[in-house]
This record gives C-alpha cells, sequence and structure tokens, in this order.
C-alpha cells in the first residue's frame, strides 16, 4: 500500500484501475451530513416529535439493519432505515412517508456532490491514457449509478461493480473478480485506488493487487 494524493499515482505498465467512490472521489461526510440534517428535520414534523428524539430512533434504526444485514448492500439502505424510524413513531409501516424521506435524502445529498479536482484530473489521465477504470464500490447499484451521473462521469468510468451486485461486500474477493472478470484482465494488470485500508486496501492487497491509499478532503 501507497499512501499517495491522485496526481503522483504511477500509471506505468497499468492496464486497468479499480476505482473506490464513496470518500475517494468526492467527500461523503460534507454530502451526509447535509442531507442528514434536512431527513430528520423533516421526520420531526411528520411524526412530531422532537429532532433529538428522532434523531435517537433512527440512529438505534440504524444499528438495527446494520447488524441484521452486515456484510451486505442492505445494510447502507436509507430506505429501511427510515422505514423503521416511522414504524416506530406511527406502529405502522407509514409507506407513502417512507418513499418521500427516503428521495429527500439522496436528492439532498446527490445536490451536494462535487468531484474531487485531484480525483477527477486522475480520471482523466487514466483516460488520456486509455486505462479502463472499473469502480468497485459497496451499496446499492442504483443509488451509485446516480452518484456517478450526478459527477458527470458516466462518460469516463467504463465498468462499476456495486456490493449489491456481488451479493458482499469489500475487502471478500468476489467483489474484485467480478471487476476483473468485466474489465477481462488479471489482477497483475491493475491497481487498487480507494480510502479505505481495511476494505479496499486489504482486500486488494490479499489478491496481490498494487493498492493506493487516498481520500477526498
Amino acid at each position: 500500500m501507497e499512501k499517495l494524493i491522485f496526481p503522483t499515482i504511477n500509471l506505468s505498465g497499468v492496464k486497468g484501475v479499480l476505482l473506490d467512490i464513496d470518500n475517494t472521489i468526492y467527500h461523503y461526510e460534507t454530502c451526509h451530513n447535509y442531507a442528514l440534517n434536512i431527513l430528520l428535520s423533516r421526520l420531526s414534523t411528520i411524526v412530531s416529535n422532537s429532532k433529538k428524539e428522532v434523531e435517537e430512533e433512527f440512529m438505534k434504526s440504524r444499528q438495527k439493519i446494520n447488524e441484521q444485514l452486515h456484510g451486505t448492500a442492505s445494510s447502507h439502505s436509507r430506505f429501511l432505515y427510515v422505514q423503521l424510524t416511522l414504524e416506530f413513531f406511527f406502529g405502522k409501516t407509514a409507506f407513502y412517508h417512507t418513499l418521500k424521506m427516503e428521495k429527500l435524502y439522496w436528492d439532498t445529498f446527490l445536490s451536494k456532490m462535487i468531484i474531487d479536482d485531484r480525483a477527477f484530473k486522475f480520471i482523466n489521465q487514466c483516460n488520456n491514457k486509455k486505462i479502463p477504470i472499473c469502480c468497485v464500490t459497496d451499496l446499492t447499484t442504483e443509488i451509485q449509478f446516480r452518484k456517478i451521473v450526478t459527477l458527470n462521469l458516466e462518460d469516463k468510468i467504463s465498468f462499476i461493480v456495486t456490493s449489491e451486485e456481488a451479493g458482499i461486500e469489500k475487502p471478500e474477493k468476489k467483489i474484485f473478480d467480478l471487476a476483473l472478470e468485466k474489465m477481462k484482465l488479471n489482477y497483475k494488470d491493475v491497481i487498487m485506488v480507494g480510502d479505505s485500508a481495511s476494505k479496499d486496501i486489504a482486500g486488494a492487497e490479499n489478491l496481490g493487487v498494487k493498492s493506493y491509499l487516498v481520500k477526498s478532503i
């Protein structure tokens, strides 16, 4: 593992790049915190409870889903977090509000996304050298597609593999295998670039893939 910023990554001899999305090519916390604050405020109005009470229940719901669905893409589902939160306050499933609030969260999240300048330069360097990029990312497929489109990268990224598609999350081998299968490359041909030492870097290096630890700020 090498801890470098994007412009210093050596692309010599590289035939493909495995690239993480969240906190690698944009700053996740900025988007999440902004969207979560708006979501909790709206939920507070809907259930007629304080924002603090709603936040406490939302975090309990998130923890429950994380534990229940650990290692799967659905463990990150804002839809499920909202569903359980509203069920607690209403005593039944709130179909309409769950749909609306999950949409509110992600629409707000996406509205705050800005690609890291260094990541954008790196992606363009890969494109200029005709090195294909496959995003290897946890979370559900649709929202990761929306992130790529929001950042106007759909014509710059060749492939994507999500943990929903793979049925397992990084650092498990299967998700990396799927990426290499799509790219028609071997592990010796590619590098991994991501922000997580335990997921991106450990997963790649367990397979003998040279990796670079980066983080959007």
